[in-house]
């Protein structure tokens, strides 16, 4: 996860080489427009200049295509909106309330499906969003076939002034002790409906 400006933040999955190489262009990207129009991008402009930039890699057969997703989470100041953004390898951009890239991500897009965020009645904080977030990857880490990991998580919100910084690590560090508490307690359950 990188920071492009103050309020925008990208994460790529990819070789670290083709991810300084493309926050370069999108940090390019980002003050031609200022130069060019007086204001900063609005977060669906640049999603889309980041899948044209992408595609045109992918039709020209001199050029290497990236093969990588983006995901660019932002907010947009004037308006007052947030956006979450997937740049598919292709070159195709889909706006989300939550995404997963990279391996595991279709288990983990049903999992985040199932949190219905996209609802008033039923969205979440972001406090409760760190929870779930951590509860979704320690479910899916196979822990003898995968390896160990550290979880680190960033977040773009009214408690981070809007800024992209990183969650302060005791709320990470309590959102993985809940989430492996919720776990346990669940494989227990499914455990005494199996006896009965």
């Amino acid at each position: 996860m990188q920071q492009l400006r103050r309020n925008v933040s990208t994460a790529f999955i990819c070789y670290m080489f083709l991810n300084s190489y493309i926050k370069q262009d999108l940090t390019a990207l980002y003050f031609l427009f200022l130069d060019s129009y007086g204001t900063k991008i609005p977060s669906k402009v640049l999603g889309d200049r980041l899948a044209s930039y992408k595609h045109y890699f992918t039709l020209h057969g001199s050029l290497r295509p990236f093969g990588t997703s983006a995901l660019v989470a932002s907010y947009d100041p004037e308006t007052k909106q947030h956006s979450l953004q997937m740049v598919e390898p292709s070159g195709v951009a889909y706006t989300y309330y939550g995404c997963a890239a990279g391996k595991g991500r279709q288990p983990a897009r049903t999992e985040l499906e199932k949190l219905d965020v996209h609802k008033p009645e039923t969205s979440i904080d972001v406090r409760e969003g760190v929870k779930q977030l951590a509860r979704i990857i320690h479910l899916l880490h196979e822990e003898g076939k995968d390896k160990p990991f550290e979880l680190e998580m960033s977040w773009v919100c009214e408690e981070s002034n809007w800024e992209h910084k990183g969650v302060p690590r005791d709320y990470i560090k309590e959102a993985v002790e809940w989430a492996k508490k919720d776990i346990e307690e669940e494989e227990e359950f499914e455990s005494d409906e199996d006896e009965e």
